[in-house]
């Protein structure tokens, strides 16, 4: 018997490389929600701007568009002021809606209307009216699918509130800037109060060395004692007794806070505003609101002091600053020969070794 060999299998057909290669044709609904991606996030889009995009050639066309793309869940319709205006979701996020059940859609509707207010979840089971027991399944699924997060109410220590998961919680809920977890964040009050002091520091007051405007005490007792021996023409001024000082010596290399002349006072909302430009709280807003309820806790500290209402500047204590008055300070406050002292006669302002020395002059005796 004659064997019967197969017959060769004809070879596989080349590919031709100069053939062009078509481009996938993108759809009119697609084409729409590229040109809205392009905008900044979170843009809200009404009608006219839509139709400024030229995509669709009419409005009844434009409706169909967007309904496709609800349907989708890559954009969501709102409205503003009674009127129609649609906003995008993230190609992930829409992905993850496609794949929610009935129940779990819905709630998360409802999560989705409130925003950073938050919902309870007594008050999100009474508006969707589902058991308690699918309302627990639907949450915990949202939750796992990083859809949905629960926070614990600032206002209402025991409801637990329910928002997108990429929301910030309101301040009714997370409580103000300086708190975490419902109670006053001590350790973060500490390192802003002390980043605001030394801010207000830099815009109110300057550092002068330690000896500034003072004498030296031992120059002045002596030369109290030769003006007073010439005076009184006492012999030996050895025998004049000595006169304490009037002002204890300072070290020169000490330096000491004095206020600025005509500065420019902070106020809460250009320290806010500071405050946020150094991004010192990254996570945080500082509102004007905010800060002045940290600023009037540092005034009750004795840290700063309010000038004129609202504005601030650094609080001096005694041992900061010494209180200078005019006359006091002046020679004339203080002199042993002061009823001696005349225009013309022999103890003058002219003749004067006090003037000299507070005036950095020379006398002309």
């Amino acid at each position: 018997m004659a064997s019967v060999s197969a017959a060769p299998s004809p070879a596989p057909p080349t590919k031709d490389e100069s053939a062009p290669v078509l481009a996938t044709e993108v759809s009119p609904a697609d084409l729409l929600y590229d040109k809205c991606a392009e905008s900044p996030q979170g843009t809200v889009f009404f009608q006219r701007e839509l139709s400024n995009m030229q995509v669709a050639n009419s409005m009844a066309e434009l409706t169909r568009l967007l309904q496709d793309l609800c349907d989708r869940h890559l954009m969501k319709l709102m409205t503003f002021d009674n009127e129609p205006c649609w906003k995008l979701r993230s190609k992930t996020e829409a992905e993850k809606m496609r794949r929610l059940t009935p129940d779990e859609r819905l709630l998360y509707h409802h999560i989705d209307q409130v925003q950073s207010e938050g919902i309870w979840s007594k008050a999100l089971r009474a508006r969707t009216n589902v058991t308690q027991q699918v309302l627990t399944k639907c949450l915990k699924s949202l939750e796992s699918k990083d859809l949905v997060k629960s926070v614990m109410s600032v206002k209402f220590p025991n409801r637990k509130m329910y928002l997108l998961k990429h929301l910030r919680p309101s301040e009714d809920i997370a409580g103000g800037p300086w708190q975490s977890e419902g109670d006053f964040d001590n350790a973060l009050i500490s390192i802003v109060s002390t980043a605001v002091s030394q801010h207000v520091e830099q815009e109110t007051c300057i550092r002068v060395p330690g000896d500034w405007n003072s004498y030296t005490p031992v120059d002045r007792t002596a030369a109290i004692a030769h003006k007073k021996a010439q005076v009184q023409s006492v012999q030996d001024i050895e025998d004049t007794p000595t006169t304490k000082s009037f002002r204890p010596p300072v070290d020169p290399s000490a330096s000491r806070l004095v206020h600025r002349n005509n500065p420019k006072y902070p106020t809460a909302a250009s320290i806010s505003a500071w405050l946020m430009s150094k991004q010192i709280l990254r996570d945080k807003e500082v509102r004007e609101d905010d800060m002045e309820q940290l600023l009037e806790m540092m005034v009750l500290d004795g840290r700063l002091e309010k000038i004129s209402g609202t504005n601030y500047r650094t609080a001096m204590t005694a041992s900061d600053v010494q209180v200078f008055n005019g006359f006091v300070d002046a020679p004339c406050g203080n002199c042993p020969v002061f009823d001696l002292c005349s225009d013309e006669g022999e103890i003058c302002a002219r003749t004067c070794v006090y003037f000299g020395e507070w005036l950095s002059t020379e006398s002309e005796e």
